[in-house]
């Protein structure tokens, strides 16, 4: 079960990690062994390893003859961890990347009763601890209606009255962000979410604890129409002038293409019964896209003046319009 982290309490459960990643680290786990994977003919072996003031799983090659061979017995686990979740997780530990990483990513979600044991309270202290070490404390936190909020050294949630932050027309600062390698999991949308309903007064506590409970929502797309799936573009129209119109100002015909899906019918038959029945509706999404365009509106023509000359669907699985001006009305002597 992956990790939701577009909710406050996955968050949480990612910073859990670091003390998790920090019990692997106390056991031992740096330059050990801890895994076997098949690599062309031969094997790989997965060794945590530290490397640029970081600690990484990285790949510890077997000779051809198999000298280097590790027994399986022997590969390091994790004593305060279940055995077989630990071994499911370190299968799909990626290779070159931080031990944190890989835990958050793979070990994390073998463990999701064990989470689920965690207490709020456990939740909110270790988030505040996480929050404190990337400097949420006198960091502008938000900017509303011209006013800056943030969390005062007593941790207490507060206006800016004396012009701490200043702002002149645009913010002249960055809003506190977390950023920094294996800070990922963290999700800022949810943070922001959770932000908007601190008030002034709470503490880091009582605001950590807003954030757990927020979530982000998302709203489903609509459903495309049978329109929609018909109709894939509309090219942009094409001005014509006949041969003697000299004009370049003016304009005698337009042509607009309409690229129709070729993967939603058995045949051109199908095509063009399904190009009939929607016609009213394709013809308004021409005329709404010719009524948008810049060139068109350059003409000073108003739309009515046009007439739909023709409507011809191409064997290439494209409808062609073509409008013309209409014919002035005829004068009455």
């Amino acid at each position: 079960m992956a990790i939701d982290k577009t909710t406050g309490k996955g968050c949480a459960w990612c910073i859990a990690s670091r003390g998790i990643t920090l019990g692997l680290i106390a056991e031992g786990i740096v330059d050990q062994v801890i895994a076997k994977r098949p690599y062309y003919k031969s094997h790989i072996f997965l060794q945590v390893v530290p490397y640029r003031e970081d600690i990484y799983v990285n790949p510890a090659y077997e000779t051809p003859e198999g000298g280097s061979g590790v027994p399986e017995e022997t590969f390091w686990a994790p004593s305060f961890l279940d055995r077989e979740a630990w071994e499911r997780a370190i299968q799909k530990f990626r290779l070159y990347r931080p031990l944190d990483e890989n835990v958050v990513h793979y070990l994390l979600p073998e463990m999701v009763d064990y989470l689920q044991t965690i207490p709020d309270a456990e939740l909110v202290s270790m988030t505040r601890d996480f929050l404190i070490e990337y400097g949420v404390i006198n960091q502008p936190i938000r900017q509303h209606n011209g006013a800056t909020y943030y969390f005062n050294e007593d941790e207490i949630y507060s206006k800016d009255k004396a012009k701490l932050f200043p702002v002149e027309g645009l913010i002249k600062f960055n809003i506190f962000k977390i950023t920094g390698t294996g800070t990922s999991f963290f999700s800022t949308s949810v943070w922001r979410k959770a932000v908007t309903q601190f008030e002034v007064g709470m503490t880091l506590t009582e605001c950590i604890e807003i954030f757990l409970n927020t979530e982000l929502t998302f709203q489903p797309p609509p459903e495309p129409t049978p329109v929609d799936r018909l109709v894939q573009r509309i090219a942009l129209p094409v001005f014509e002038r006949t041969p003697g119109n000299q004009n370049e100002a003016t304009f005698d015909r337009i042509r607009i293409m309409v690229s129709l899906p070729r993967y939603q019918f058995d045949s051109w038959e199908a095509l063009r019964d399904a190009v009939k029945k929607y016609q009213q509706e394709i013809v308004q999404r021409v005329v709404q896209k010719l009524e948008g365009n810049r060139q068109f509106k350059g003409y000073g023509v108003p739309v009515n003046f046009l007439k739909l000359s023709s409507v011809t669907l191409l064997r290439d699985f494209s409808l062609e319009f073509i409008f013309e001006l209409k014919e002035p009305p005829a004068k009455n002597h």
